[in-house]
């Protein structure tokens, strides 16, 4: 099963990878650095509204699912969702308004934020949908429609802004398209489900009483992630916001997505083996989670941060690319620490304790918010970075240690450390290959780099790699 998520899930992340930096590279070029510093900032406050009055019932269609089908109440339960969807509707449409008309901002500039609180709107029900697809374990459904909301969103990206000439309106307005055209395929899919149900108040208020500690606890890890840019628009203007959010693009996107792979793949098994308390299979699949994460994620930092030059080189602009080079490195480490917060917090959300978690996640927030405070003045973005890494590392440790009073997410030390020795064999091969310059250099790194890493692997014995590649060969 684990296998065939795996495949599945593993088509929208490439969709995702290519959208990303794709958008990464040509905005870069196309745009001056506070332009796009400014879509940045724009995008901030758009997750920020988004996680604010969305997210809660997204959540709550996520991990009530399977206990739905089990009761056999899934039409209240789609009902029920619709109808607080609408409710958010009407929220988020008020508070969207006030928003766009207090933005300090020129005509297209606030274009740009209505066009993206447009889209959540409909990214919204869209996301409800899709959940439900990946819950249900319809792995393949969910990657097809996926894919294609995330590659028209490029497409119409490129049309908007290199063709056509948008500025920053321009991906707000390809992504809100993009979603309208992946509702209509999915759509009728949730009407469906809640055709003859009712809407239920109880219902609507446990998942409220479940969703909300997760949104908030959402905001407070995208004001970890990204409350920075604020300040640092604050203390050095929209230009360095350019620069730094290229940079961190570059480094934690890939992280980003990798993670979201493996979690995708992994959280649907871990909850299915918890509600149906299988110990064997929970703690098999703990494993399975773990390893896999820390598996691909290690490496690719470690990969990130040696072939940071001639990433940028590609990705990024000549005005934005020296600075960014510098923090790329530093970023791929926080976003490290990030994906293995998210498999010490699948604690908190099985046990159902999120308002727990975003209590604890106050702390590093908190903590990133002072520290910017004090180095941004003194060392610019480079201070920016260092705050960052800092708090990322002490989430890290508190989700670890206080998760473990609920449920205790396994660590497979002996696989760590098989990783942590492939990771150095090939830092030490990829450190010694010669420095050819753009996407040569790139190409000739990250390939070796992960052939190095893979036979190192396999000779360490990795997850019983030897028998499985054995098995596979003899069949």
């Amino acid at each position: 099963m684990l296998k065939k998520h795996l495949i599945s899930y593993m088509m929208p992340n490439l969709a995702q990878a290519i959208a990303s930096f794709g958008t990464v590279a040509l905005l870069t070029r196309l745009f001056s650095d506070a332009e796009y510093g400014r879509f940045s900032l724009i995008f901030t406050i758009m997750t920020l509204v988004h996680y604010l009055v969305f997210t809660w019932a997204e959540a709550a269609a996520s991990r009530n699912y399977a206990k739905a089908k089990e009761d056999g109440n899934v039409a209240d339960h789609f009902a029920t969702l619709l109808g607080v969807y609408l409710i958010n509707v009407g929220i988020f449409v008020v508070l969207a308004v006030i928003v766009t008309l207090l933005y300090p901002a020129e005509r297209a500039a606030k274009m740009a934020l209505a066009a993206a609180f447009a889209g959540t709107i409909v990214r919204s029900a869209l996301k409800i949908a899709l959940e439900t697809r990946r819950m249900d374990l319809q792995s393949m459904r969910f990657a097809l429609v996926e894919s294609f909301h995330i590659i028209a969103g490029l497409v119409l990206t490129i049309i908007g802004v290199w063709l056509l000439g948008y500025k920053e309106q321009g991906p707000f307005l390809a992504l809100l398209i993009a979603a309208i055209l992946a509702l209509i395929i999915e759509g009728p899919f949730i009407i469906s489900l809640a055709k003859h149900g009712k809407f239920n108040q109880i219902l609507a208020r446990e998942y409220l009483a479940f969703g909300y500690p997760i949104g908030m606890g959402l905001i407070l890890t995208m004001a970890l992630n990204m409350g920075d840019r604020f300040l640092i628009a604050g203390y050095l203007g929209d230009a360095k916001v350019g620069i730094y959010s290229a940079g961190y693009q570059v480094a934690a996107r890939i992280l980003d997505i990798v993670f979201a792979w493996a979690s995708s793949a992994t959280f649907p098994l871990l909850v299915a083996a918890y509600e149906t308390q299988n110990k064997q299979a929970f703690a098999k699949s703990a494993n399975n989670s773990f390893a896999l994460r820390l598996g691909i994620g290690a490496p690719c930092a470690l990969g990130i941060a040696l072939i940071a030059e001639p990433l940028c080189e590609i990705l990024i602009g000549p005005s934005m690319r020296g600075a960014a080079i510098a923090i790329v490195p530093w970023i791929a480490l926080a976003g490290l620490f990030t994906g293995l917060s998210d498999y010490f917090s699948d604690a908190f959300m099985l046990a159902r304790k999120a308002k727990e978690r975003m209590i604890i996640m106050l702390i590093p927030t908190i903590l990133n918010i002072v520290l910017n405070i004090i180095l941004l003045p003194k060392m610019g973005i480079n201070g920016a970075v260092i705050a960052t890494v800092i708090a990322f590392a002490v989430g890290l440790l508190l989700l670890a240690i206080l998760g473990r009073r609920h449920i205790i997410m396994p660590i497979p030390w002996l696989e760590a450390a098989k990783i942590a020795g492939a990771c150095l064999v090939m830092a030490i091969v990829v450190s010694i290959l010669p420095k050819f310059g753009g996407f040569v250099e790139l190409i000739t790194k990250s390939m070796g780099g992960a052939i190095v890493y893979g036979a190192a692997l396999v000779a360490l014995d990795f997850n019983g790699a030897k028998n499985k590649i054995g098995d596979y060969l003899r069949k």
